[in-house]
Order: C-alpha cells, then sequence, then structure tokens
C-alpha cells in the first residue's frame, strides 16, 4: 500500500460540452491497455487516476469520444523530488551519507572494556591500540584472537582476554591474575622490638614477656616483649608476641628556603578547539599563540544522538602557559614559606596514629637563605616484629644395651 503511493500517477477530469456517451467511454476504457483507477462520477464528470506515463494515451481516447479531458493533479516520488532536481546540496548529502555509512560500517566507533579493577581503562586502550584496535581503526583488518594472545602477553597482571565485536562496536572483556596474599601466621615465634630510640609511655600485652618497664628508655632494636617465655619450671618455650607499645621519641628535620630563587608563573592561556573524526583531529579555531612550557588538559564532547554515539567529537584544548623567573625574597618571606613547608610535612607525615606533643624551632639567618631546624617530640606506635629463628633439638634416644662377649 505504501509502494502504490510512491508511483507516480496524473490525476483526470473527462466531461462532454455536447452531450457524448461517458458509457462508451468508459467501455473503450476497459478494453484499451491503460491502467487506471478511482473512477467516480460528480456532476456529470468522471474523475479517476492514471499512470503517469499513460496520460496521452487517455488524452487521444477521449477526443475519439468528442470528450473533454483535463489534467487535475499529479503525485507520486517523481513529482515530489522533480522541484530539487536543481538542488545540488541535497544530492551531494545525500552521496555523503551513503558514503559515510559505508566507511563506518567496516569502522570501530566505540570501544567498551569490562572486568578491570587494577589495570586501568587507559592501560588498556594503550595495549589495544598496539595491536591494531582503535577507533577508527578498519573491523575487517583486525585479528581479535591474535589481539587476546598479543594483551595477553603485554601484561603480567591478565590472565585471559576476550574480544568481540557487535557491528561497529568493539567489547573487551578482562580477568585479571589475583596476587597471592601474604601468609602470616599468627603463631610463628616473634619478638617485638622497638622501631626508633624513644621512652616507653604505655604497654599493653597481649601475648610473650615484657622486658622493659613503663617509663624506661629503649634503643632502636630492644626487644620490649620477648616471644621467649621462661616457666617456673626452669623451662623455656616461644610464643608469638603480641601488644601495644606506645613511645615517646623526637624527629628532627631541616627545611632551607633561598633568598634568590627561580619559579614557574603563569603568563596566560591559549585555547585550541578541533573536530575528532576516527581519533583525527582538525583544529579549527585557535585563541592565543602556545609557546614555551605549559601546562594542558582538554575537553571533549562526543557526537550523540538518542542513545547513538558517534565517532565524532569536539575537542577543546586548553594551554596554561607559564615562565621561569628569578624572585627575590626578604628573610621574613622564606621564614613564612619555611613555616609552610613544616605545616605540610606535619599533615603528611605526622599525623593519622601519632600525635605531635611539642616541637623546637631554631631559626638561622644566612646571606643567601633562611634555615629552620625542627626538632618534633612525638608520640606513637613505636613496636614492630622480628621473627625468632629458634632451633629445634629431636630428643636424645637412649643407648642400646650392649651385647657382652661370650
Amino acid at each position: 500500500m505504501y509502494f502504490n503511493s510512491l508511483r507516480s500517477r496524473t490525476g483526470f477530469c473527462i466531461y462532454s460540452e455536447s452531450s457524448a456517451d461517458l458509457g462508451k467511454f468508459i467501455n473503450s476504457l476497459r478494453n484499451s491497455p491503460i491502467q487506471f483507477y478511482g473512477l467516480t462520477f460528480r456532476r456529470d464528470k468522471l474523475y479517476g487516476y492514471v499512470r503517469s506515463g499513460n496520460y496521452e494515451r487517455l488524452e487521444r481516447l477521449a477526443s475519439e469520444h468528442s470528450l473533454i479531458c483535463e489534467r487535475t493533479e499529479e503525485r507520486g516520488i517523481y513529482f515530489v523530488t522533480k522541484g530539487y532536481h536543481l538542488r545540488f546540496g541535497i544530492i551531494a548529502g545525500f552521496l555523503l551519507s551513503l558514503i559515510m555509512l559505508w566507511v563506518m560500517s567496516d569502522r570501530v566507533t566505540r570501544i567498551d572494556i569490562g572486568g578491570n579493577e587494577r589495570v586501568t581503562e587507559e592501560e588498556l586502550l594503550s595495549l589495544l591500540r598496539d595491536t591494531g584496535i582503535y577507533v577508527g581503526s578498519r573491523i575487517s583488518d583486525i585479528d581479535l584472537r591474535a589481539a587476546e594472545r598479543q594483551i595477553v602477553g603485554m601484561d603480567k597482571d591478565i590472565a585471559w582476554v576476550g574480544i568481540r565485536h557487535t557491528g561497529s562496536r568493539v567489547v573487551v572483556e578482562i580477568d585479571e591474575i589475583n596476587p597471592i596474599p601474604e601468609m602470616e601466621r599468627s603463631n610463628t615465634p616473634c619478638n617485638i622490638v622497638a622501631a626508633r630510640d624513644c621512652q616507653i609511655k604505655q604497654v599493653r600485652v597481649y601475648s610473650g614477656m615484657l622486658i622493659p618497664m613503663v617509663g624506661d628508655s629503649v634503643r632502636k632494636g630492644d626487644v620490649i616483649i620477648s616471644g621467649v617465655v621462661d616457666t617456673k619450671f626452669g623451662r623455656s618455650f616461644y610464643v608469638h608476641a603480641m601488644g601495644e607499645i606506645t613511645g615517646v621519641y623526637r624527629e628532627k628535620m631541616t627545611f632551607s628556603q633561598p633568598l634568590h630563587d627561580t619559579e614557574r608563573i603563569h603568563t596566560g592561556n591559549a585555547v585550541k578547539k578541533a573536530v575528532s573524526i576516527f581519533g583525527k583531529r582538525i583544529v579549527y579555531h585557535r585563541e592565543g599563540k602556545v609557546t614555551g612550557e605549559y601546562e594542558y588538559y582538554e575537553e571533549e564532547a562526543p557526537l550523540r544522538i538518542g542513545k547513538i554515539t558517534f565517532p565524532i567529537s569536539l575537542v577543546t584544548m586548553h594551554y596554561s602557559l607559564t615562565e621561569e623567573v628569578t624572585v627575590t625574597r626578604t628573610a621574613e618571606e622564606a621564614f613564612r614559606l619555611c613555616e609552610n613547608r613544616i605545616k605540610n610535612y606535619e599533615e603528611n607525615f605526622l599525623s593519622g596514629d601519632v600525635t605531635v606533643t611539642d616541637r623546637e624551632i631554631v631559626r638561622k639567618d644566612s646571606e643567601n637563605a633562611v634555615t629552620v631546624t625542627v626538632v618534633f617530640t612525638v608520640e606513637g606506635e613505636v613496636g614492630t616484629d622480628h621473627s625468632i629463628f629458634a632451633k629445634y633439638e629431636g630428643r636424645e634416644q637412649p643407648e642400646a644395651p650392649k651385647k657382652e662377649a661370650d
């Protein structure tokens, strides 16, 4: 039904001004090879449609019966497109669409990765590119099974790779190698020794024998909780020492800031805009000039229509230009920078399970720099496990009785 509506057809109206007989004309029309349909009578006039190629025959037949034939309308795909035959943009766009469909049918337009946890998506995309799989590559040139073997051989953290494609979409599933967990036996004999020179402040012993008392000072490597336990019967046995040892110790750090230094400052911005087609970028706009060193980041917005993502995207590239200059500071400015570094050191290295209870700051100024020495008084965990390599000897066997000689 829909195909018939696309056929070219011409509407007609036949009537008589001299009282000619339309019945004879209709009989002649039915016996003729002219294809017609939709005949209706309205006010002594015959209306209907014929194939556009048969309209001239219809006029001659009506003339033979002294009838007047008039064209009323024309329908069909030919008459719809007839008015656009000189509009070359539409033709070019249609041809371009056909070319794009042909190209995209054999190109990778999307890569989906699943199953990865430790291996990042960027690393996997790099491995895929090394095997010839990337957005814009030809699907007919890709050997999926060979690519799977190559990727497994290139990364020691990947145990298995499965690659398949659905149309222009490539799906990559991976299975990572599970690392072997460290086996820590809780019954392995060990001591708890001091990790640094400190003063014992608090001890909680869960297993083992405490050697120093609270308030005693110990040196790095001294045994605090022993895994060798003596009994009242004069025998010893080995245990896995466990406990919590809180100690107070001092940590010394030195920070220096020169008065004359070089640093990078922000000098301006530059922007480039490009269209990315199958991974190839075509720059169409530049704002500013990229020179020297810079910090870079980009924004990419892929073309989407509904749920379909096309391999075409708009890329905005941002450049933050920097320049190296010589900076001269006063001693107070340099000292404030040292204070900031001290604060950052405390936040990064002396936080969490440890507490800074006191700090001694000594400042020393020279012609070229300001040096600050800080002695931190820190309270925290100071114990660490140290295995005991015990030597076990078998039981002595009694000597066999000697036989007397005959």
